[in-house]
């Protein structure tokens, strides 16, 4: 699985060169975020950072945000999660281990963004919301790529 993850990773980094201020990354370079209480792990890009997001619903919802200059992925865990989506809105997104449906919405600037994409684990309940800083497709591809790492071991 993980020649198979290095291959891909590979050949989307390839065309990211043109992205300002990113440069092909080898998927070595690339940082772990793991939650193994949670039950799930995802690896994002060195030039990436990783933020605590305070928790809500009284302490039962936590998250963490993993955000670059091309946009960023928020990780939710514990209860309070949910929504609704529109049936048109729904999308698929890659993950290491399948898909993930998810609510999908292209903004008037041309920014996207892919919601309530859920998943009970073992212990507790999972969402993520992934989005674009612009409209540009390298930002696209390197956003659709961080999440394609996700996983629930």
């Amino acid at each position: 699985m993980k020649i198979r993850f290095l291959v891909l990773l590979l050949v989307f980094i390839m065309p990211l060169s043109a992205c300002a201020g990113s440069t092909p990354t080898a998927a070595a370079e690339w940082q772990a975020y793991a939650n193994p209480q949670a039950g799930f792990g995802i690896s994002y890009p060195p030039t990436w950072t990783s933020e605590v997001l305070p928790d809500q619903n009284n302490g039962a919802l936590h998250g963490v945000a993993l955000k670059g200059v091309e946009g960023g992925v928020e990780l939710y865990w514990g209860v309070g999660i949910g929504g609704a989506c529109a049936p048109e809105a729904r999308q698929m997104i890659k993950v290491e281990q399948g898909e993930l449906q998810s609510c999908y919405a292209k903004n008037a600037d041309g920014t996207e963004r892919w919601e309530q994409s859920a998943k009970n684990l073992s212990t507790t309940s999972f969402s993520a919301r992934a989005y674009t800083a612009d409209s540009s497709s390298t930002s696209r591809q390197l956003v659709q790529q961080v999440v394609s790492t996700l996983s629930f071991p």
